[in-house]
């Protein structure tokens, strides 16, 4: 009797020895396990946007001029983007950037107490802008600095384009905005500053004696409706 008790014995002391090396060894894996496991959070992605409009335009134009010409304003109510913007997601962690490019079609001019000057012209523009923006979930806050390049298709002064008169223009515009954000539409609204950097006539249109430079100046307030390609 003594003697299979103790045969007992030993066998139950190898079974819990053998079930401690078990679990030791299973410690030991799980240990590796749960210590190559990253639990810290994954910066968010972003990825560049396509997005393609049209916006209306009311502009405020007028021209900056030595000698003065009395210059005044000309509201201009009627001109139209067509516009691309493409926000880039520079190294997919800043999504703050991005370009634009399009094509206006519209008129611009000035207004003057003299009677011999004052026009308005029917332009083609080649704008492009880059962008600075800020995402606040419907909401985007927009601030543009690019430059253009326009060409005056007609004029309505009598006898409309002579010799003296620079037809090319191009110059800087600067502004910001506010966009709303319905994906995959979006609403801007804007107020923008076009500073031309060509004269509207050559220096000797007033006289051969006295240059004249006469720049234009406008102040864009537009609307535009854009959606999302990609």
């Amino acid at each position: 009797m003594k003697k299979y008790l103790l045969i007992l014995l030993v066998l139950l002391g190898g079974a819990m020895n053998a079930a401690a090396q078990d679990d030791s060894v299973f410690d030991l894996y799980r240990d590796d396990i749960f210590s190559t496991l990253d639990t810290t959070p994954q910066p968010r992605r972003f990825y560049g946007e396509h997005l393609i409009g049209f916006k209306y335009s009311y502009d405020l134009c007028t021209v900056q001029s030595t000698p003065s010409l009395s210059e005044g304003y000309y509201f201009s109510p009627l001109n139209f983007i067509f516009q691309y913007t493409y926000y880039h997601a520079l190294w997919d962690k800043y999504n703050v950037f991005g370009l634009q490019a399009g094509v206006k079609y519209g008129r611009q001019g000035y207004t003057s107490e003299l009677s011999d000057w004052g026009e308005s012209n029917q332009m083609i523009e080649f704008p492009f802008n880059a962008q600075l923006k800020f995402d606040m979930s419907r909401f985007r806050l927009m601030f543009n600095l690019g430059t253009y390049y326009g060409y005056r298709l007609s004029t309505d002064r009598e006898g409309g384009f002579d010799q003296y008169d620079l037809r090319h223009d191009y110059g800087v515009i600067g502004g910001g905005g506010i966009a709303l954000v319905f994906r995959p539409v979006e609403l801007h609204i804007e107020a923008n500053y076009k500073y031309s950097l060509c004269s509207m006539y050559h220096t000797n249109k007033y006289s051969d004696l006295y240059w004249l430079l006469t720049y234009p100046r406008n102040i864009m307030l537009s609307a535009g409706l854009f959606f999302k390609l990609w």
